[in-house]
Formats: structure tokens, C-alpha cells, sequence
């Protein structure tokens, strides 16, 4: 008995049903968002050695493709940033031109450089894959860490803001999705996608201070004037005005009262000045016998001129005074 036609009706029909439900898929496929916060250095230290981290994050969120999908995979790249890049890192610019060197790395240790085949810089794309990852981004959702250090000892950078964009595609971001389907269901699909998120920080006015000990050695008698110097160096943040100051010492209650004890309590008289003259005293700002300056990232040696006049000798023993260095900016 031959078979009637209508079964076959059926299953063509039902075939058809299916190819049409996998050409809707890419359509689904392509719904992954990605978000990312600002990464906020905050303030630099350029005087110092060590280096300034913080971290951002990437958010990435797919919508769940009702099941049809074998495999998914999300690559991350980013490039150079607005910017541009300082030598072989990536760049902050700052005011009046002025740089700021830093990179975004994949690792909280900053070893892998977070990159790409976007811009000129280089580095490693995040590449998310695997049954685990659908599942996450098929529901919650996943987060992207990114890393960014800032090294220490950049000196020549002015106080103010610095920042970069990264917002340009590809030039900057890039975030590529490949969702795979059973081969009956249309096989695998790429789309592209992108997001923005700046990376700043914040140069403020700095200085630092050291101070050599002024040693006037050895004397018999006070009969006529003992005369050594010492430096004080000051490293100030380029451009940053800043004015030096000593202060009376311990025994002092004024600009003309310096004073060297011993531990009986005898003291010798001694003065401070700013030139080899000796015309000059150096106090505080208050006194209005401070030096000024700007500062030029770099240290910068200044000598102080110390005496000890003509006086009647104590007796023998150890004299000595503190005085404190102040650097006003």
C-alpha cells in the first residue's frame, strides 16, 4: 500500500520551521553590552620612586540566545588612547603639553600589558571563552579587571590634570564577539563591538627637602670668626615657586640670637647667611629672610654660609643647635 503525501507535508514543514528559527539567531547573538569606569589615579607622586596604581573594570553582559548556542567568545583589545604613547608606554596629557607615562596591564602584578592589534602599541587582547563564560555572560554577566600603573620619578611633569580617552574604534577599544551555533542553525557569527572610559590622574605641587649638618670643627679660642658652609638640596615640582627658610634653633627666640650648648649649658653664638659674604642672614619667610625659587623636578643644591663671631670662649665641650629647614610652595 503506498503512503499518503501528507506526512512528508508535515516534515517539510517542520524543517522549514527549523531553518527559519536559525536565521533569527544572529540576530540575538549580536545583544553583548560592554561598560567600563573611569580608572582615577588620583594624586602623583613624580618626586618619588614608587610607582601609583589603580584599577577599572570592564563590565560585559550578553542577553541568553535561548539556548542555541555551542560556544562564545569575546576578545578585548585596547589601543594606543587619545593620547598617544610615551616611548614604549602608553601617554597622559597634561597642561602646556607636558606628559605623564603610564600602561594598563591585565594582571595586578603589571606584568602583562593590556593591548591588542589596535593602534601601535602593542600587548595582549583579554579573550573570554569557554562553557564556563557563556554560562556567565549568559546570565550575570562577567567583569574585565584592568590594571593601570603609573611609574615613579617623572620628574620633568607639571602639577595639574592629566588624562586620556579611550573611546575611538578601533583606534582605542575594540570588543569582538564570535557566537557559534550548530551548523544546521547558521554556524558561526562575528560582531564588533566598543565603549569608552578615560583613564586620569592628578600632578599636584610637590617638594622635598634634605639637609647636611654644618660642622665648624675644632677651636682653642674664639678670638676671631670661624666660617663653614653646608647645602640644604630641594627637589620641587617643575614650575612650582616655593621660598627656604631657617629657622632661629632651639635656643633662639629671634633672627639675631642663634645659639650653639653644650650639656652644662654654656653656648657659643653663631649666624646663618645666604651669600659668602656674610651680609645676608637666612630666616623664615616671617623674618622676610627666606630664599625663593622655582622648582625644575630636579634637586637643586643651595649653601648655607654659617659664622661663629669673635666671642669669649666657653669652656671645652660639644656645642651644637637644631635647626629646622622649611620649604613653603
Amino acid at each position: 500500500m503506498t503512503p499518503a503525501p501528507f506526512p512528508r507535508a508535515i516534515l517539510l514543514f517542520l524543517i522549514a520551521g527549523l531553518l527559519t528559527l536559525g536565521l533569527a539567531a544572529p540576530a540575538r547573538a549580536q545583544s553583548c553590552t560592554f561598560s567600563a569606569s573611569n580608572i582615577v589615579l588620583g594624586p602623583v607622586d613624580v618626586l618619588g620612586s614608587s610607582p601609583t596604581t589603580a584599577t577599572g573594570n570592564i563590565a560585559v553582559n550578553c542577553s541568553t540566545f535561548l539556548g542555541l548556542l555551542n560556544s562564545i567568545t569575546v576578545t578585548i583589545e585596547l589601543g594606543d588612547g587619545s593620547a598617544g604613547l610615551f616611548g614604549s608606554l602608553r601617554r597622559l596629557g597634561g597642561p602646556s603639553g607636558s606628559s605623564l607615562a603610564y600602561d594598563l596591564y591585565q594582571n595586578p602584578t603589571h606584568t602583562t600589558i593590556f593591548g591588542g592589534s589596535q593602534g601601535t602599541h602593542g600587548g595582549q587582547p583579554v579573550v573570554l571563552t569557554g562553557s564556563s563564560v557563556l554560562s556567565l555572560l549568559t546570565t550575570t554577566g562577567m567583569n574585565v579587571s584592568v590594571y593601570a600603573r603609573v611609574p615613579g620619578a617623572q620628574n620633568a611633569a607639571v602639577p595639574g590634570a592629566y588624562s586620556a580617552t579611550f573611546s575611538r574604534q578601533p583606534l582605542d577599544v575594540r570588543a569582538t564577539i564570535e557566537t557559534c551555533r550548530p551548523p544546521l542553525l547558521g554556524g558561526c557569527t562575528t560582531r564588533v563591538n566598543g565603549f569608552t572610559f578615560m583613564v586620569q590622574a592628578q600632578v599636584r605641587p610637590n617638594c622635598r627637602v634634605v639637609a647636611d649638618d654644618l660642622d665648624f670643627g675644632q677651636h682653642g679660642l674664639l678670638d676671631r670668626p670661624v666660617d663653614a658652609t653646608s647645602q640644604v638640596r630641594v627637589t620641587c615640582t617643575a614650575g612650582t615657586s616655593y621660598s627656604l627658610g631657617l629657622g632661629h634653633g632651639l635656643q633662639a627666640a629671634g633672627i639675631g640670637g642663634r645659639q650653639m650648648r653644650d650639656l652644662a649649658g654654656h653656648r657659643v653664638g653663631y649666624q646663618l647667611y645666604r651669600d659668602a659674604a656674610r651680609t645676608q642672614p637666612w630666616g623664615l619667610i616671617a623674618d622676610g629672610l627666606a630664599t625663593t625659587d622655582a622648582g625644575t623636578g630636579v634637586s637643586r643644591a643651595v649653601t648655607v654660609h654659617g659664622r661663629v663671631p669673635p666671642q669669649p670662649t666657653p669652656p671645652p665641650g660639644a656645642y651644637s643647635d637644631t635647626v629646622v629647614v622649611t620649604v613653603t610652595y
